[in-house]
């Protein structure tokens, strides 16, 4: 099955996408997990310390190519059904985006690799699952 742009629902994307980096960025604020992400990290906040825009930016476009790609294998599966979008939203999050956060979280100058794994793989295991339900109820 060849999938082209056109078969893309441009809508859902946009709000999977919004939806995605939003939940994500919730989930690694201070007042949710980021004091425990960041200790994880080794990264001591300074008192005046400002997130630039990359820090916004390349979470965005992060999430935007994930909901495409997202968008494309719900049209290769021919998934019809809540249930099997669930199931495509569960083995893309934690087969894909979990395991690869936890083996990147691995390098040698993160402190607590496993606390970071869990609190970044499950926001992409969770955001993942969100933005597959999201695309299927609104192309549906």
């Amino acid at each position: 099955m060849n999938i082209v742009l056109s078969d893309i629902n441009w809508l859902a994307v946009a709000v999977g996408t919004i939806a995605y980096c939003a939940f994500c960025g919730i989930w690694h604020r201070q007042f949710a997990f980021g004091k425990k992400w960041e200790q994880a990290m080794g990264f001591d906040r300074p008192a005046n310390w400002k997130e630039t825009n990359i820090y916004y930016v390349v979470p965005l476009i992060s999430c935007f190519v994930t909901t495409v790609v997202i968008s494309i294998l719900l049209k290769l599966t021919n998934t019809n059904s809540f249930a099997d979008a669930l199931t495509l939203g569960l083995l893309t999050g934690l087969g894909f985006a979990t395991a690869i956060v936890f083996t990147t979280a691995t390098i040698p100058t993160m402190k607590k690799p496993l606390v970071f794994g869990a609190i970044t793989g499950t926001a992409q295991a969770l955001g993942i699952i969100i933005v597959t339900l999201i695309i299927y109820s609104i192309s549906t």
